[in-house]
């Protein structure tokens, strides 16, 4: 009899050597390892599985030259149109989930993408996104608490996305409505406050059991393992909200224009270093 996990690895294996993206994606989506809209998904994938088959490249076990190669593919589309900076870095986050699902299941051991540098998808001399873009988006994350948490958190607060990633409930006060980042206290806006709020209860904190607290505490706040798992999370909302994608360095600058309230509100100790990063920051844009 075979084994279901030896089954379920010769049907992935199988789908990505044929291009069968429909079962590739349907199998891992329908497992929780590939979230999103399979359409998406299966878009995003396809020219590279095309790509690969064309030119004879193993996804799984890539060429010394993979990564040179998956750039040239990544700049083009199907028909030989250049692919848009956004497209670029959504099908690339697209086949970083795929193999990080591959390696849950223990099909591949590396990563192929260690170390790849994806094209990037704004330049910093690109405008930032406007307040009511962001405040769309922020809305379409409602659904999604811990996205929703985040997104605050990166907008109003400027915290890194190396920070949001490692924080933990301990580090949140729900009576002071607080949150310990590295060596500053920062007192959240109320929206912010009220998204890690639900957030927290969501964890099981329960404000009528103080001892919950003490169960929660050591988690982490967020279900995110690597920055690219929260990329992509924003990617697939913003396109269900038919927004451009808004990578969370772009928003914690944005915070920088929209929500300088006080230095320990974005997480500075040194008010001279605030005052300046604040300035240099307004500066950029024609917005006061």
């Amino acid at each position: 009899m075979v084994h279901p996990a030896d089954d379920l690895a010769r049907t992935l294996t199988n789908a990505l050597h044929t291009g069968d993206l429909d079962t590739l994606v349907s199998t891992l989506h329908a497992q929780g390892r590939l979230q999103g809209r399979p359409a998406q998904l299966i878009s995003n994938l396809r020219p590279i599985i095309t790509a690969a088959q064309r030119d004879y490249v193993s996804l799984l076990r890539p060429p010394a030259d993979f990564h040179a190669w998956l750039s040239g593919v990544l700049l083009t589309n199907a028909d030989g149109t250049p692919a848009r900076p956004n497209t670029r870095t959504s099908r690339v986050l697209t086949l970083r989930a795929l193999y990080r699902a591959l390696r849950q299941l223990g099909i591949i051991t590396g990563d192929p993408l260690l170390d790849f540098h994806a094209p990037p998808a704004e330049r910093r001399s690109d405008p930032l996104p406007t307040r009511e873009t962001i405040q769309t988006l922020i809305d379409a994350a409602r659904p999604d608490p811990a996205l929703h948490a985040a997104l605050l958190l990166l907008w109003h607060h400027a915290v890194p996305i190396a920070t949001l990633l490692r924080l933990r409930w301990d580090a949140f006060n729900p009576h002071e409505r607080t949150l310990l980042r590295n060596d500053v206290v920062s007192p959240l806006t109320p929206a912010t406050a009220t998204a890690v709020e639900r957030l927290h209860h969501r964890a099981g904190y329960d404000p009528l059991f103080e001892d919950t607290l003490d169960v929660v505490a050591p988690r982490r706040m967020f279900p995110y393992d690597s920055p690219d798992a929260l990329r992509l999370r924003i990617l697939h909302v913003a396109r269900e909200a038919t927004l451009p994608f808004m990578p969370p360095g772009a928003l914690r600058r944005a915070a920088l224009r929209d929500h300088a309230r006080s230095a320990t509100h974005l997480g500075y100790l040194n008010t001279t270093h605030y005052d300046r990063v604040v300035q240099l920051a307004q500066a950029l844009t024609d917005e006061p």
